[in-house]
């Protein structure tokens, strides 16, 4: 396993505090209704892996679906 930079490692911890706050006040997918299990990202993580702007909390099918059916995500705006 590769070692993590500092740098990323940083990233991360500043990421994983953001996300459980957004998950805290979006306890539910954002497509379905069902309890959420994971954060989307509707644009590329990047230099958007922190902006809770760009957030979306989904189950785990739904981020599936958006994830394969890029078409359709972006007509629902769940991809930019």
């Amino acid at each position: 396993m590769n070692k993590v930079s500092s740098k990323h490692k940083k990233k991360l911890m500043e990421y994983s505090k953001v996300r459980k706050e957004y998950m805290m006040l979006h306890m539910f997918c954002e497509v379905c209704g069902v309890p959420a299990t994971d954060i989307h990202h509707k644009e590329r993580r990047g230099l958007n892996m922190c902006n809770a702007e760009t957030f979306m909390s989904v189950c785990r099918p739904c981020h599936i679906k958006i994830e394969s059916n890029g078409k359709w995500a972006r007509e629902m705006g769940y991809l930019v």
